[in-house]
């Protein structure tokens, strides 16, 4: 495994990290022990989505993230892979597999909290 790949698995724990089920670190922490704002320059969606792929429970722990948000901020993922802003209605996005959806969503949610995209 790559550098470049590892890194992008760490990003990709964060869904599970900063819940109950994993180390429960608040997302703000994982954002900085991951080097997101750094790294972001350097991956798009696609670039995750391999790692999705070798890697299932990865999506399931995006799903359950999503589901224990308790704020409608950031960005939203149902299971049948469509991902948006509760209160952004021409957001929605729907997808051909779970992992295509995740792998967006990652990236939004992330930008989202890191402040790296719109927040309205």
């Amino acid at each position: 495994m790559t550098e470049r790949d590892t890194a992008l698995l760490e990003i990709l724990r964060i869904g599970k990290e900063t819940s109950l089920r994993g180390a429960g670190i608040s997302l703000r922490e994982a954002l900085t022990r991951t080097r997101y704002k750094e790294l972001r320059v350097s991956f798009a969606p696609g670039d995750l989505l391999r790692l999705l792929r070798a890697h299932r429970v990865l999506s399931e722990d995006w799903l359950a993230y999503a589901g224990d948000k308790r704020t409608s901020a950031g960005w939203y993922l149902s299971e049948q892979g469509e991902i948006g802003r509760v209160s952004v209605p021409l957001s929605r996005m729907r997808f051909d597999t779970l992992e295509e959806a995740v792998a967006e969503y990652v990236v939004r949610e992330l930008d989202f909290w890191a402040g790296l995209a719109e927040t309205g």
